[in-house]
């Protein structure tokens, strides 16, 4: 209770300190304060989040105090949080005498070099300002450098940060929580959920960790565990429909397509108008089959959304399953005419026009498919495929060079351009590629037998194959 009372009282005098000193700005009249007062003045705006008036109150006090160093590192600090490094690296230099005992004077000077993009140097300062911090001061300075170095980006400093963190106080459960989400955006998903895992451990009533490490089960394809996070999260907050919404994409995803479409409707009789959750819904029945089932639901969308150009691709699936080909097209065209990026609908047109035997409309819909995503392998393939069964093997080979250059670590890729090589009976490029692409993934070169089947027979593949 005592502590509570003098947090109270000292408050209670940095408000009374605030006050008086706007009431004194705002008549224009001169008033004393002495530093500290002017720094719990600063702190207030600060704690306020009003850094304008805080960095007014801080050129006030050294206007009265100009060899304050505590106000010009204060300044600085505001810079910072304005996003001024050159100044705030100007009014550090105004300090310099912090140099060897501030752990402040270095986190600060460690910031402003994030903000510039030197993560040496801002690195060496953040060390120092460890390396002279009291354990006490370490706990809070660790999370502002792991949370200045995340927000610029720098994923892989701010892990470095957080783990030494999580090391001196692992009952902190916030090192874990910003480990597992710099983990997920470095795409090292294991140590992501790990980290939330581990949180778990301490604080297992967390809905929005459970909800983190859903995702990160979705995305490495571990369907049900993915459901049960979500179900964890809505368990703990009832109004977590995000969870609802993605526990019914994890269903869909694991093909439980019943289940997803009951748990889409039930976000559905929260959010009415989700034209989303209908769309994904009319999903589920293409997969089941139930092709009247999904054209009532992407036709109630455009009877809310005439330009909702999803609800138009779904058509389009349902007609190129039902080979109603000439709706198909036309529902592809106005997917596209709607959205001119859509990188599917493209493809599947393309896809629709080889089936047809239609080379050169379908060579204009994988080039446009390309056009708007260069990483899409199977439009590669594909596009190179069709100029194959043309007869056009250069440009089949010139396609997958240009490929490449964008994924040169792709199997698939470099197997199949390999074959077009040794189709084009040019032994020495293809065994080239072959090789390289043996090299990446030793079992699935049996797709260049299947576009050259020649080239079974030959003893220099047999070699590679065999070493």
């Amino acid at each position: 209770m005592q502590e509570r009372a003098g947090d109270y009282y000292e408050n209670r005098e940095m408000a009374s300190s605030v006050k008086r000193y706007e009431s004194l700005r705002k008549a224009g009249v001169f008033a004393y304060f002495d530093v500290e007062e002017f720094e719990n003045i600063v702190n207030f705006y600060i704690d306020n989040n009003q850094l304008k008036k805080a960095q007014g109150a801080c050129l006030s006090g050294l206007s009265i105090h100009p060899t304050a160093s505590e106000l010009k590192l204060k300044n600085a600090q505001l810079h910072v949080a304005l996003g001024n490094p050159n100044e705030a690296i100007q009014w550090l230099a105004k300090v310099n005498e912090l140099n060897n005992h501030s752990y402040e004077f270095h986190l600060t000077k460690g910031m402003a070099m994030v903000l510039l993009g030197l993560m040496e140097k801002a690195e060496a300062h953040f060390d120092r300002a460890l390396a002279i911090s009291i354990l006490d001061e370490k706990e809070d300075t660790l999370y502002n450098i792991g949370e200045a170095l995340e927000n610029s980006g720098n994923f892989y400093l701010a892990i470095k940060y957080y783990q030494l963190g999580n090391q001196l106080f692992p009952s902190n459960e916030e090192f874990l929580f910003r480990l597992g989400f710099c983990f997920d955006r470095m795409a090292e998903f294991d140590q992501s959920i790990a980290a939330y895992q581990r949180y778990l451990d301490i604080n297992p009533f967390s809905e929005n960790v459970w909800y983190n490490i859903g995702i990160i089960y979705n995305k490495v394809e571990q369907f049900t565990n993915a459901v049960e996070a979500y179900e964890y999260a809505i368990a703990l907050d009832g109004t977590h429909y995000d969870a609802l919404f993605n526990k019914a994409n994890s269903l869909a995803n694991a093909e439980k397509h019943h289940e997803a479409i009951q748990t889409y409707k039930e976000y559905l009789s929260i959010y009415e108008n989700s034209l989303t959750a209908l769309y994904y819904i009319g999903e589920c029945y293409i997969q089941l089959k139930d092709y009247d089932a999904a054209l009532q639901n992407f036709d109630a969308i455009l009877k809310e959304n005439k330009d909702f150009s999803e609800a138009y691709y779904g058509k389009a699936l349902v007609y190129d399953e039902l080979e109603q080909f000439d709706a198909a097209i036309a529902s592809y065209k106005k997917t596209i005419e709607l959205d001119s990026e859509n990188t599917d609908a493209w493809f599947s047109l393309g896809n629709l026009y080889n089936k047809l035997e239609r080379d050169v409309e379908a060579l204009e819909a994988y080039e446009q498919t390309l056009k708007h995503n260069k990483f899409d392998i199977e439009a590669w393939l594909a596009y190179a495929k069709t100029y194959f069964i043309l007869g056009k093997t250069v440009d089949s080979i010139r396609i997958l060079n240009e490929a490449i250059d964008y994924m040169p670590d792709y199997s698939e890729l470099l197997y199949a351009l390999s074959a077009y090589y040794l189709a084009g009976s040019d032994l020495e490029s293809g065994l080239k590629w072959f090789a390289n692409a043996y090299k990446i993934d030793p079992e699935s070169y049996i797709q260049v037998f299947e576009i050259c089947p020649k080239a079974k027979d030959l003893p220099e593949i047999q070699q590679i194959i065999n070493t």
